[in-house]
């Protein structure tokens, strides 16, 4: 099964945002790192960063 051109560049999008956001998410958003749990904190980065990523497609696509 091959992945089209579409879906390919939302996957990068989102890999890109999530690779920039993962790491440096507890440094940008320090006082919400502080009031949740670590697996609930990576849950709203995930869910952050797909939802960027989705909006970077959207702006280049």
């Amino acid at each position: 099964m091959m992945l089209d051109r579409k879906l390919l560049m939302r996957i990068l999008c989102v890999g890109l945002v999530a690779g920039i956001m993962l790491p440096v998410g507890g440094v940008l958003f320090p006082y919400v790192s502080h009031a949740i749990d670590g697996p609930q904190f990576q849950a709203l980065e995930a869910v952050f960063s797909a939802t960027a990523g989705f909006g970077l497609y959207a702006l280049i696509g």
